[in-house]
């Protein structure tokens, strides 16, 4: 009835309230026709991607498709927070924390210092001196305080030392 009002030019006013049913899909038009098809979107027999873990404020997960497989992570963060990017992956962390066998490694042959507390070493490519300092958070502030600063000179003397 509503196409039979189309033809004779008059058109159906729009319900204000929300649809019965809505269908995802493609309208296709061509050039130089007045052919219009619809194509609804076809349910997909698999789910698109599987969730390995989730956790507020973010999850990772795999995607799965015909083409290539990959993970995704998705980290939400407030914005409010003053350093976003280092909040994102403090989140990202803290969901792939359990998922990880083990601490990731320093993959380096020569360090310039390498003890439990100190590890530091030259990247000549990037021309960059890295220092991994590991502090035990178990002590007082104080005592945590003194033992960074003594670290941290350190790596003072091993620049002063060294020709980079």
């Amino acid at each position: 009835m509503a196409t039979k009002q189309l033809i004779e030019g008059g058109f159906d006013v729009r319900p204000q309230s929300k649809p019965d049913v809505s269908v995802r899909g493609r309208l296709l038009k061509w050039k130089d026709s007045d052919y219009v098809a619809f194509e609804p979107q076809k349910a997909r027999e698999t789910p698109a991607r599987t969730v390995l873990k989730e956790k507020k404020g973010g999850c990772f997960y795999k995607n799965e498709g015909d083409k290539e497989n990959s993970f995704s992570l998705h980290v939400n963060v407030d914005g409010s927070e003053k350093y976003p990017a280092y909040a994102a992956l403090e989140k990202a962390t803290e969901i792939l924390k359990p998922l990880m066998k083990e601490e990731p490694r320093i993959n380096v042959k020569k360090f310039f210092e390498d003890t439990p507390e100190l590890k530091v070493w030259h990247r000549k490519v990037d021309r960059q001196l890295c220092a991994m300092i590991t502090i035990d958070s178990s002590v007082p502030q104080e005592r945590m305080s003194s033992q960074l600063f003594r670290l941290a000179s350190e790596v003072n003397k091993i620049i002063n030392a060294n020709k980079f």
